[in-house]
Order: C-alpha cells, then structure tokens, then sequence
C-alpha cells in the first residue's frame, strides 16, 4: 500500500468570505490545513482563540451535500480526541509581525492512513472543501492558507466520518430537548458551550445532558457537564495549555538577581469549553450507537444559562 500527498492551497492569502477548492479524485485519509498568520503589534502575541476563531467554517461536500461542516476551534477540539493530543502551535513567541502556525487535521476517518475507513473515490469535482473565513482584527493579520491532501491509492473503504455542527441556544434555564440525526452509528457527540466554570463561578451553559433513544435513556442517564469534560481531558495527553501558563513573580518586593518565581499556574486550557459522549470508549467499535432503526433520537439538555451551545454528532457512515 502507498499514500500520497499533495498541496491543494500553497501559500494563499486569506480575505472574508468564503473560498472553494476542488478536491483530489482518488481515496483519501485526510486533509492537512495549516492556518498561518502573523503576530499584530508590539508585545503582542495571538492567542490559540484568536487565530481558532478566524476559520469560521470547513465544509467538505460530496454530490452537493455536506458530510463535514465545523468551524475551526470545534475541529481544533476533534483533533484532540481522535489524535490523542493537542496539535502543536509553531512559534508561539511575543513579538510583532512573527510568523504563527496551527495545524488542523480534517479526518475522514477515526485513524488517519486507514484504507478500510476513509473518503472513497470520487469523479473529478464531486468533492469540493469550501472554507469560510472571518479574519479578526486584532491580536494577528496576514492569514494565509496551505492545504495538503493525503489519498490512499487503490484503497476500498467500508466507512467514513461525517461530522456536522448544530447550533442551538437554549430558551430558558432548565431541561430542553434537542433533535439528533438519525441513519448512521454515532461513535460520539462533541459538545460546547459558552458559560464554563472558571474562577469562583460554577455555571455552566450545558450543565446536565441525557441522552434519550425513542424516549428512553439509553447509554447517558443524567451526566454533569464537569464529568463528561473530565472524561474528555482524560481522552488526551496533558494539555499543552495554550490558553497560557503564568509564573507569578512579587514585584513588591525589592529585586533580587535570579530570584525563582513561585509555583506555575495555569488558566483554562483550551478545551475548557468542550465534552463529548464517547459511544466507543474501548476502541473497539463494540458500543456504536446504531441510530439507523430508530423512530427518535435526542439529547436533553438542562441549561445553567441562555447562551449558545453547539452540538456536532460524530458519525460513520457507508463509503458509497
């Protein structure tokens, strides 16, 4: 068996809007879209957020429909969970015009380099990549776009992932119920919301979730928001904390040469705001939750707030 990778985007200048690009015909694993900019101003240095929030949508079509649509920061919190790991930013340096790098993997499959689980053929413009952008303006400009793809020559996949983001904001405090695609098995839920626990504050935008199978609880019972994301974190090696690590120096004090500053500190990471309902915890495919039969399918969601949440079903679905 042989990969091969490709460049799709070199180097092109971004701008508001959205951009299509025509995708390559034979099987592929993923595709590899590096977001680059550069640091804007003096003892600036952007934030993971910041940059994140700038790719505000990756769509990938086939036959005209959407089976991945996520914006960057939700992919950014995929990739965590099905690499295992937080991509590594490149240059992550406070000073003015230097040149920045988050990689994000766009998977068609939970294991990239799978032949049996990735994004079949497809006859020239079937699949296209449409990013929309929205570039902010502070902390970084001169975003610039590089994509690469990477196919599987001669692979015969059985399936492939389809993620699609849904956006929902609750209408009151208190429990809702939220419809969920049916058809295909679920190997997840990823979820966001706005209001997390920080500081002395303990709200949360999502603070309960149950999962309900034609009316029934099935898999989730009632699950606090702090256990699911605790589940989540433990999905990953230990966070790289890209939301920043503080050393606290006492600048009351009179100076001293080569004084040590206290213990290390940390904000919150930069998955705080995530959890996800894992249907394949033993990676083994065992406990998919096969929603092909089913006449409903929803989460009920308690809100701690009204403010908005996003809910992105990770499914696998026939490569056909």
């Amino acid at each position: 068996m042989e990969f091969f990778r490709s460049i799709i985007a070199n180097d092109i200048t971004a701008a508001d809007g959205t951009v299509n690009y025509n995708l390559n015909i034979r099987p592929t694993s993923h595709l590899v879209y590096n977001v680059k900019v550069l640091n804007a101003g003096a003892n600036t240095k952007a934030t993971l957020a910041q940059i994140l929030s700038g790719v505000e949508n990756i769509q990938i079509s086939r036959f005209g429909q959407s089976i991945i649509s996520i914006s960057g920061a939700d992919l950014y919190a995929l990739n965590c969970i099905l690499l295992g790991h937080e991509p590594w930013q490149e240059n992550v340096y406070n000073l003015d015009n230097s040149v920045r790098c988050v990689p994000l993997i766009i998977p068609f499959g939970r294991k990239l380099y799978n032949p049996k689980e990735c994004m079949p053929a497809n006859s020239a413009g079937e699949l296209v990549l449409q990013l929309t952008l929205d570039i902010a303006d502070t902390g970084y400009d001169g975003m610039i776009t590089q994509i690469a793809q990477v196919e599987l020559p001669g692979a015969t996949p059985e399936k492939m992932l389809k993620y699609c983001t849904k956006a929902y904001t609750p209408g009151a405090t208190g429990a809702a119920e939220v419809d969920l695609p049916r058809g295909n098995p679920y190997d997840g839920i990823l979820l966001w919301g706005t209001t997390v626990p920080t500081g002395i504050v303990w709200t949360t935008t999502i603070d309960k979730i149950r999962l309900l199978v034609n009316n029934e609880e099935h898999y989730y019972g009632m699950s606090s928001w702090l256990g699911l994301h605790s589940e989540l974190i433990n999905l990953c090696d230990p966070a790289g904390n890209w939301s920043e690590k503080i050393h606290l120096e006492n600048s009351a004090s009179a100076y001293t040469q080569n004084a040590d500053t206290a213990a290390e500190e940390a904000a919150n990471t930069a998955l705080c705001n995530y959890s996800y309902l894992n249907f394949d915890p033993a990676n083994d495919d065992n406990y998919l939750l096969d929603t092909a039969a089913l006449a409903g399918l929803k989460l009920e969601v308690t809100a701690g707030d009204t403010n908005p949440t996003r809910i992105t079903p990770v499914e696998l679905m026939k490569a056909s």
